[in-house]
């Protein structure tokens, strides 16, 4: 079975949920793949050593359609494992889309209960950019079943305030079974519920991931369902709506501490089209 902390993996996927591939929309508060490669790393062997952790930068651009500018924007994020007891995430972001610009910021913090449960806890602000969340935080709780620990079921509730007049409520539940080294599958429910208009929209998502720990990971996530609040402009929304998004990430280790991220995507909904690059370095020490 795959040495890996399962608990953990799935947990900073969750703290990460702000990162740059969703951009921290509020329809995007369902969690990357709880086999994020990010936060795959083998069970460490006994030693003094304290500390561990992931620091990665890079750049993102989007090409939209229906006249929209297309976006840019620029990365750091990682993690601080303390003896995989308490682990810190965090994330830099600033990215310029519909015609502004602005940097978002998010802290994040996992606690191992005990070897069955964990929790964990994000929060974010931003700094301009009518796109970014006043104030955002998500929350999640995690359990390990059978007899290896490797189906690990998550529920989570988020709050997204909007730098328009919208501001959102979310539910989250999904499970990540991970099977004998390479694969992984994850599927995974968010309902969003927005206010004004009472607006609901459910998103569900399946992610598939092949490779293994220290060599390289392939991570296909798929995205269905509804968006209740999408801000495209200062004084302008998008409401109640449907969108498909697919994602392709490619992580691959030149050394055993260093190497490149390269990931693709593609956003559809009836008001335009996205097709999105990003690429990064990291370092995993």
């Amino acid at each position: 079975m795959l040495t890996i902390p399962r608990a953990l993996g799935a947990a900073l996927a969750l703290l990460l949920t702000l990162g740059p591939a969703a951009l921290a929309r509020a329809q995007d508060t369902a969690p990357p793949s709880a086999a994020d490669p990010l936060v795959l790393r083998p069970e460490p062997e006994p030693s003094e050593a304290t500390l561990s952790g992931f620091i990665e930068t890079g750049l993102n651009y989007h090409i939209l359609t229906d006249g929209q500018d297309d976006w840019f924007g620029q990365y750091l994020r990682g993690t601080l494992d303390f003896k995989r007891k308490n682990i810190i995430s965090y994330e830099v972001v600033h990215q310029e889309e519909f015609g502004d610009d602005g940097t978002f910021f998010s802290l994040g913090l996992t606690h191992v209960l005990n070897p069955d449960w964990y929790g964990s806890l994000s929060v974010g602000t931003s700094a301009g950019g009518f796109f970014w969340p006043r104030f955002r935080v998500d929350a999640f709780v995690n359990r390990k079943w059978l007899e290896q620990r490797n189906l690990v079921t998550t529920i989570g509730f988020g709050y997204y305030d909007a730098k328009d007049v919208h501001y959102d409520f979310s539910a989250f539940i999904g499970a990540a079974y991970y099977f004998e080294s390479p694969w992984i599958v994850e599927v995974g429910l968010r309902y969003n519920f927005s206010q004004p208009g009472n607006v609901t929209a459910p998103g569900p998502f399946a992610a598939v991931t092949y490779g293994r720990n220290k060599a390289y990971y392939l991570v296909l996530r798929v995205g269905i369902g509804r968006e209740a609040y999408q801000v495209v402009g200062p004084d302008q929304a998008i409401t109640d709506f449907a969108s498909q998004v697919v994602t392709l990430t490619w992580r691959h280790w030149l050394t055993r501490e260093w190497g490149f991220k390269l990931q693709t995507e593609y956003y559809h909904n009836p008001f335009y089209q996205r097709v999105g690059f990003e690429g990064g370095v990291f370092w995993d020490f």
